[in-house]
């Protein structure tokens, strides 16, 4: 059950494998090089489909030995990599990430990394490049495929074009998925299986094509046979010219396809198309002998396996430990060199010794390994990251910030993520003579409401209501291109506030511009808040309230913070040097808006705020609400705590009642 050895397609391995470390480690000078992905699920469909082809055609296939092929050859290097990332993970994560870091070693383990991660995937993700486990999503999509594919093969082997038609239906199908979803819903094409298995299904084609043998193969097919005889003469031209188009659509793909790209979609064609020439072009063109079958392409090829599972780990750790910091190039190259240097390691340890010299009592124990590191993942989620590892000092610091956030958010009743109604208590109804307050917009208005609502319980005697979708700016006939339910969503907040007719509405937004990215039209964009700001004024509102930008952050202040506090333990610092604001850490791509915006909405009668007088001065930006919880003032780079919403709404009342 193991086909011939091609040192062509561990060169390939190689240049895909390359393509991903290059990408992760240099996003910005090699923006394609995620497509070193779509390359390996080429590579697998048609290995895969090789073994089962070559065994069932020797009446040789048993699905106990192609099993426990996959799990010599795939769980023992995972399973040292999830071990080590708990293990360092103990010792530098606060308790919510490592918290996060347990499930994604769970489901890491289980093969099931991109399920979990599409489920998770939202307005409030984490940052990607802090999730060291991040990259597991495509061998889950992988070990889904081996699970289904080889039943559905060998059932289909009955019928005399079976396997053929069964691929080509599978990969038509997929195709069509990935084609209909990735303009609607890009995270879920990114990562479902059900829109991906067309790249694997391109190599599985390939190898049933030309290894299912007799009444199987492509040349079984009609008029195959004598397409095939007529090229037959020119058969060495054909695959130089196949070798050469395939690497050139790889490296078409890899200049041409960025993250902001629609993808897989259409796009995904260049690098599998490539991968699949190169392959069907054999081990003796001048590519696959020069380029793909020399020794340092053949070598990196084998040990492109545990260089992928190693890799990412070690860049997202020292961006860990910089606390979301992009590191130099010179720190993420040793990273890099790390990575082979264990990736090496590792095959030559763990890897060759499971592989090539297999027994059922090393299949088992590769299997209750990995199964025994996934329950850990599970243990240290349940214990929510063992908060006890840190001192009381840090508590404020390492709670989960975000889920207190959204819960005082009122997610999924009055701050949506998704095209949903809002529930009824999104409205207060007493006290009926006072005068109502409609809080209107995105996640920067629903970051608000905790500080209203502390208000209006200090007696200021008003109602409050509250419409918030995160992804939705306050604009009438706004089309959000990834939250494509705002138009809907801001139409009921019309109807509402048409039967409301409240005293004043609040607006807030992350941004007003470019809320889809570069491509917005900024003209069209002031034309729509105009024309909201007119709406508003017939709908009989008395007062419109913006409030600007938050200070926003590149590394958040529990990191700052923290890192202080470290210092503090081992030293460095004493207890008065613990900072109370930051200047160094803060964005300053959004240093203007709140002055711009300030001049676009007074221009209409609208009363502006801006946090940024209340959260900084020359000094810099407050980093902790100055309640004396020591609660860091947002929960990511933006997004207000509930103690620093409290604690803006309360300075700036006069502004926001009017009063």
């Amino acid at each position: 059950m193991r086909p011939a050895y091609r040192s062509d397609i561990d060169g390939l391995r190689a240049i895909a494998v390359l393509l991903v470390v290059a990408f992760h480690a240099f996003p910005a000078s090699i923006r394609g090089g995620f497509i070193g992905v779509d390359v390996f699920f080429v590579i697998s469909g048609f290995l895969i489909t090789s073994i089962i082809c070559q065994a069932r055609r020797a009446d040789d296939f048993s699905y106990r030995v192609f099993y426990a092929r996959r799990i010599n050859r795939i769980f023992p290097a995972l399973t040292l990599v999830l071990i080590s990332c708990a293990v360092v993970g103990w010792f530098v994560l606060f308790p919510v990430d490592y918290r996060d870091a347990g499930r994604s070693i769970g489901f890491g383990a289980a093969f099931l990394s991109n399920l979990s991660l599409l489920y998770d995937a939202g307005y409030f993700e984490a940052a990607a490049e802090l999730n060291p486990l991040l990259h597991l999503w495509s061998l889950g999509v992988e070990e889904q495929f081996y699970l289904l594919w080889p039943p559905v093969l060998l059932l289909a082997w009955r019928w005399k074009h079976g396997p053929l038609l069964v691929a080509v239906a599978v990969l038509l199908a997929s195709f069509i998925a990935n084609i209909a979803l990735t303009p609607s819903h890009a995270l879920a094409a990114f990562y479902l299986p059900v829109t991906r298995f067309w790249e694997l299904m391109v190599g599985c084609l390939l190898a049933i094509a030309t290894i299912a043998g007799p009444d199987r193969d492509l040349a079984a097919m009609p008029g195959f046979g004598a397409l095939c005889a007529r090229l037959a003469p020119h058969e060495k031209m054909v695959r130089a010219c196949g070798a050469w188009l395939g690497l050139l659509l790889i490296g078409i793909g890899a200049l041409l396809i960025t993250s902001e790209r629609g993808f897989p979609g259409w796009w995904a064609v260049l690098p599998v198309l490539g991968a699949a020439l190169l392959i069907a072009a054999g081990p003796a063109t001048g590519v696959s002998r020069v380029l793909l079958g020399n020794r340092l392409m053949v070598s990196i090829g084998l040990i492109s396996y545990p260089l992928y599972l190693w890799h990412w780990p070690l860049l997202a750790a020292i961006r860990i430990v910089r606390f979301g910091e992009e590191p130099p190039p010179l720190m993420k190259l040793i990273a890099v060199l790390m990575a082979f240097a264990l990736a090496y390691f590792t095959y030559r340890i763990v890897e060759l010794p499971f592989r090539y010299r297999p027994t059922r009592r090393k299949t088992a124990a590769a299997f209750a390994a990995l199964a025994v590191v996934g329950l850990a993942g599970a243990v240290i989620h349940a214990a929510g990251g063992f908060p006890s590892r840190f001192g009381p000092e840090l508590k404020a610091i390492t709670a989960d910030l975000q889920g207190e956030s959204t819960t005082a958010y009122r997610l999924d009743t009055c701050f949506l993520g998704g095209d949903k109604i809002f529930s009824a208590e999104c409205d207060d109804a007493a006290p009926a003579d006072a005068p109502r307050i409609v809080l209107w917009g995105d996640s920067h208005a629903a970051h608000l409401y905790p500080g209203l609502r502390a208000l209006q319980r200090d007696g200021r005697g008003f109602r409050l209501s509250q419409y918030t979708a995160g992804g939705c700016p306050p604009i009438f006939g706004f089309e959000g291109i990834e939250a494509r339910f705002c138009r809907a969503s801001n139409d009921r907040v019309h109807e509402r506030l048409r039967a409301l007719k409240p005293d004043t509405v609040i607006l807030a937004a992350r941004q007003w511009h470019n809320y889809d990215g570069p491509d917005a039209d900024p003209a069209a964009a002031d034309a729509l808040i105009h024309a909201t700001l007119r709406e508003l004024r017939a709908l009989g509102v008395r007062r419109i309230v913006v409030v600007g930008r938050v200070p926003t952050w590149r590394t958040p202040p529990k990191r700052v913070l923290a890192q202080a506090y470290r210092e503090l333990a081992a030293g460095m610092i004493t207890p008065a040097q613990i900072p109370l604001r930051d200047s160094r850490h803060l964005d300053s791509t959004h240093a203007d808006d709140n002055q711009r915006l300030r001049s676009l909405f007074e221009s209409e009668g609208a009363e502006f705020i801006s946090p940024t007088q209340s959260f900084c001065n020359p000094d810099g930006c407050l980093l902790a609400a100055p309640d004396g919880s020591g609660t860091p003032v947002t929960h990511d780079g933006s997004h207000l705590t509930p103690a620093a919403s409290i604690f803006l709404v309360r300075e700036r009342a006069r502004e926001i009642l009017g009063k």
